[in-house]
C-alpha cells in the first residue's frame, strides 16, 4: 500500500511516499480503506520535530496526518457494533507512527465513528481536530450564549472558519479578524463585522467582548485584556509549546488578579465531540470549506500553511 511519510525529521521536503506491507486487525481494532486525511498544524510542526521532546513520543519514520474517513474493510475480532462496509472517521493519536495519509490504517474501535449519509468523506476527513477544537472553545469553556460578543482571531483559517459558524449558531455577534484576502470569505460564513488585521489595530476597539478565541496564537491575554469585558475570557489554542505555556500561566495570573480570564483549550479528541461535530453538520450549522489534494500535494500545502494565511481546510483525496 502506498503511504506518505518522513525518515527523518525536517521541511517538506523529506516527505516521500513508500510502498508498505498491508497489515492485518487484531482484536479490537478495524482495518480501514480510507478515502481522505484532513491536514492541520500540528503536523507539519510534527514533521519538523517540535513534539520530539513529549513523552511516549515516536521518532522517524512517521507517518503524516491525524484525521481520516473512510470504510472499514476487515474487523480484528472483540466485542464491536463496528461491520465492514461501515463508512467511519475519527481521528489517530499523535504519539505513533501511524499516519492517515495512506491506502489503509489500522485503528482501534474506539478510535470510530460511524458517518451518516448526508456526510462525504472529504467534508469528515474536515472535521476532528480543527472543528473539535473550535467547538470545545467556544460551547465547553467559553459557554458562549447569545447576544455575546465573541472576536475570532484568525477567522478564515482552519479552526476559525468553523469558529465563526459556531458562534453564529449559538447566538453570539462575531467581529473576524482576518487579511485583507479573506475579508469577503469570511464575512459569507456570516461575521457581522470583519476587521483586517493589516490596517486595524483590534486591541485599540473602544468596544469590548465577552469572549476572544485567538485560533493561531497570533496575540496574548495582556493584549486581549483591553477589549474584554470585566468577566470576558480569552482562548488560546495552544498551537506551540510556547503559546500552550504563556497560556497555561496567564490562567492562573487571571485567575489571582482578576475576573478576566485565560483559557488553554486542550482538546478532548474523541468520539463523543465528534459525534457533536457531525450532527451540527448534518444539520447545516457548520460547513468545512475544503481544498482538496493529491499525497504530492502535501508538502506544498505545509509550505502554505507555515506562512498563517490559509483559508479553510486542505483535505488529501485517498480513494
Amino acid at each position: 500500500m502506498r503511504a506518505l511519510r518522513y525518515h527523518r525529521y525536517g521541511s517538506p521536503d523529506v516527505l516521500e511516499i513508500d510502498e508498505l506491507q498491508e497489515l492485518s486487525p487484531a482484536a479490537g481494532y478495524a482495518k480501514v480503506r480510507l478515502a481522505a486525511a484532513g491536514l492541520n498544524p500540528v503536523d507539519w510542526k510534527i514533521l519538523e520535530g517540535r513534539l520530539r521532546f513529549v513523552p511516549l513520543f515516536r521518532g522517524p519514520p512517521r507517518g503524516v496526518a491525524c484525521d481520516f474517513a473512510g470504510t472499514i474493510v476487515g474487523l480484528g475480532g472483540g466485542a464491536t457494533e463496528r461491520h465492514v462496509g461501515e463508512r467511519v472517521m475519527g481521528s489517530l493519536l499523535p504519539f505513533g507512527r501511524d499516519g492517515a495519509c495512506s491506502e489503509y490504517i489500522v485503528v482501534a474501535y474506539e478510535r470510530l465513528v460511524s458517518l451518516p449519509r448526508e456526510i462525504d468523506d472529504i467534508q469528515a476527513a474536515a472535521l476532528p481536530l480543527a472543528g473539535g477544537t473550535a467547538l470545545q472553545a467556544l460551547s465547553d469553556h467559553a459557554h458562549l450564549a447569545a447576544g455575546q460578543r465573541v472576536l475570532v482571531i484568525g477567522a478564515a483559517g482552519g479552526v476559525g472558519h468553523f469558529a465563526v459558524q459556531i458562534a453564529k449558531h449559538r447566538g453570539g455577534h462575531v467581529v473576524a479578524v482576518c487579511s485583507a484576502t479573506n475579508v469577503e470569505f469570511v464575512r459569507q460564513l456570516g461575521a457581522d463585522e470583519v476587521v483586517d488585521y493589516t490596517r486595524d489595530d483590534f486591541t485599540q476597539r473602544e468596544d469590548r467582548f465577552d469572549v476572544v478565541f485567538d485560533t493561531p496564537c497570533a496575540s496574548s491575554f495582556s493584549n486581549a485584556k483591553r477589549v474584554l469585558t470585566g468577566s470576558g475570557c480569552y482562548i488560546n489554542t495552544g498551537a506551540d509549546t510556547a503559546s500552550a505555556i504563556s497560556a497555561a500561566m496567564s490562567a492562573v495570573v487571571a485567575r489571582l488578579t482578576s475576573r478576566q480570564r485565560a483559557i488553554p483549550v486542550i482538546l478532548k479528541n474523541g468520539p463523543p465531540i465528534w459525534r457533536r461535530l457531525l450532527d451540527l453538520a448534518r444539520k447545516g450549522v457548520m460547513h468545512a470549506h475544503v481544498r482538496t489534494i493529491s499525497m504530492n500535494e502535501v508538502g506544498d500545502a505545509f509550505r502554505a500553511m507555515a506562512t498563517g494565511h490559509g483559508r479553510g481546510k486542505q483535505v488529501v483525496r485517498l480513494d
